[in-house]
Order: C-alpha cells, then structure tokens, then sequence
C-alpha cells in the first residue's frame, strides 16, 4: 500500500511540474515550481519603488527593462532580512536594504548598484541578471524625469 501512495505522490509531482508549477502565495518564490514573470514595474511615469518581491528560492533573477523616451536611473535594492523592509524609508539597522551590482546581459558589462542604469530619452528594451544567493527580498527604484518604464522580473534555479 505504501509503494502505491508513493506512486501516486510522485504522479502528482510530475504533473505540477508538466502544467507549469503551482502558487502557494501572491509573493514571487512562494511556490518553488512558479517560474512566471511578475511585473515589478508598470509603465510608470515618476519617481517609483516597486514591491518588495520574495526572491528567496532562486539563485538568479533576469530583469526585463522596457523603456519609451524614458531619463532617469533605475536601481535594484535587495535585502537578506527575515521581513521585507520598506525600500521607500532610509536605510537602517531595522530597515536593512542596498543597492545590488546587476549584469547586462547584451555584453556582460557590470553595472554597480549605486549608479544603476541612467537613461537620456532613451527607448529600448534590455536585459539583465541579479545574483541571488543568499537574499530575500528585491525591489526596483527609478528615479524618473520623463517618459514611461517598465519592468519585469523572472526567477532562475541552476538546475
């Protein structure tokens, strides 16, 4: 009977699995098999900070950056504390966040967290990659002056 219950469970792992994952939560990386793209930012015209998203069960997560005669600087912050914490309030020993280096993936290039990606009227669409590991929570800050941005992030494992 055990060999049965076994078999079953395994089943119905493997069919999760097939039809794309599950969701235990609302929050990115509530449910390990949900590999979707969340929207962090929607075509925002001024100075905004995304959620705070849960990025906990992955070791990567690749950034979508869309932007339409967009000036600013977007910054990624993330943060290893337990809580998310309030990526719009200064840093503090009890709001624990900084800005994180992300990769662009079109050449490779390093781009430190502190200077983030400036744009000058710029439309175009880019890519980039955030090493996780070891972190919780991350959050994308644009530092808007004109046009419209949006941003979407999607959650990588190795395996």
């Amino acid at each position: 009977m055990k060999n049965v219950k076994n078999i079953v469970l395994g089943f119905l792992a493997s069919l999760v699995v097939l039809l794309g994952g599950y969701t235990a939560g609302d929050k990115l990386g509530a449910g390990r098999l949900n590999y979707m793209e969340r929207t962090m930012l929607d075509e925002v015209v001024a100075t905004t900070v995304s959620s705070a998203f849960n990025v906990a069960d992955f070791v990567h997560v690749g950034f979508t950056v869309a932007n339409t005669g967009a000036t600013g600087t977007l910054k990624f912050a993330c943060s290893m504390q337990e809580t998310a914490p309030t990526f719009s309030s200064t840093q503090s020993v009890t709001n624990r966040w900084d800005y994180v280096e992300i990769i662009d993936l079109e050449d490779g290039t390093s781009i430190a967290g502190d200077t983030g990606i400036v744009t000058t009227g710029s439309t175009d669409v880019r890519q980039f990659e955030l090493n996780t590991n070891n972190l919780r929570w991350c959050s994308a800050i644009w530092t808007r002056t004109s046009g419209t941005s949006t941003v979407k992030l999607l959650g990588a494992m190795n395996n």
